[in-house]
């Protein structure tokens, strides 16, 4: 059993660092009337352009969906709208609350505040208590994750609405991994994906429709988009979909905290901006931390064994 969730955490930490390189990406964007908002809205229609030729050409499509037939269909339904939500507001809010916090300090506290809504959320639902070591794993990651913000950022203006979305989005973003949970014990996890994230892309659409003007098409910014549709969005939550199959939401929402790492080590190497060396300190403590954290996962799948 614990073999069988080893992957698991493999292919959570490949769609984390895959999220990492979405801010690096954005850089490349040039037209000014591309608002986050469509850029949000464009990357999950493009992911979910992504996920459905390969659901119809795949031979057993038409049987992946057994468990969601009969009573259970309508509680699948249920959770794909509310896990498709969950994704939406998750998109919305990142972008508004990055926008009025930073970058740095918005960023941290939605990917910091993720794994502990998540812990507290299967707690509460799931009664599944996490351990010392999880606790502490989390508690050492984030802590190095506030540190590698705050100290990349000359100068932080703290704004207590910001924080309070960038929270809310958090949330949002455990509130769906625990959805996708349940989901992909239903069906497969490209079903899953290619149903929540076709609800998420009409939220989202019609968000940025009435809340941004229309913008401005250029084909390099559409390549751009096309990248952080089928990539970082596409085939990353389907990774991580398929990781909740055998692995923890909280560990896997955890292991979300490679993205600032990811994110940080691009911003050295591609867009070459000056990095302050204390900010290596953080990165080693994310990476401690998450090391607990799989240390944790791999104590309770030997319990459980």
């Amino acid at each position: 059993m614990t073999r069988l969730a080893f992957p698991g955490f493999i292919l959570a930490a490949v769609a984390a660092i895959m999220w990492g390189t979405a801010g690096t990406a954005q850089t490349f964007i040039t037209s000014t009337t591309l608002s986050p908002l469509w850029v949000g809205a464009l990357r999950i229609v493009f992911a979910c352009l992504f996920f459905y030729p390969i659901l119809f050409l795949r031979p057993d499509s038409s049987q992946s969906s057994h468990k969601t037939q009969g009573s259970g269909k309508n509680n699948y339904l249920l959770k794909v709208l509310a896990a498709g939500g969950c994704m939406a507001m998750f998109n919305l809010l990142f972008f508004t609350g990055v926008k009025i916090s930073g970058v740095a300090l918005g960023s941290c506290t939605i990917i910091a505040s993720a794994p502990v809504w998540a812990g507290v959320l299967e707690a509460v639902i799931k009664r599944k208590f996490p351990d010392h070591l999880w606790l502490i794993g989390v508690g050492v990651a984030i802590a190095g994750g506030i540190w590698m913000a705050i100290s990349q950022a000359s100068n932080i203006e703290v704004s207590f609405f910001g924080l309070g979305i960038c929270l809310v989005a958090g949330f949002f973003y455990a509130s769906y991994s625990l959805l996708a949970k349940e989901l992909v014990l239903l069906t497969t996890p490209l079903r899953a994906s290619a149903h929540s994230f076709s609800v998420a892309a009409v939220i989202a659409l019609c968000a940025a429709w009435i809340f941004s003007d229309f913008p401005e098409i250029l084909f390099q910014d559409m390549l751009i988009v096309l990248y952080l549709g089928v990539a970082v969005t596409g085939i990353a939550y389907l990774l991580y979909g398929t990781a909740l199959k055998t692995t923890r939401v909280s560990t896997c929402v955890a292991l979300g905290l490679l993205e600032p790492v990811t994110a940080f080590i691009l911003a050295i190497t591609v867009v070459r901006e000056s990095v302050n060396p204390w900010a290596t300190l953080g990165l080693i403590a994310i990476l401690a931390g998450l090391a607990l954290v799989l240390k944790s996962e791999q104590k309770q799948k030997s319990i459980a064994d």
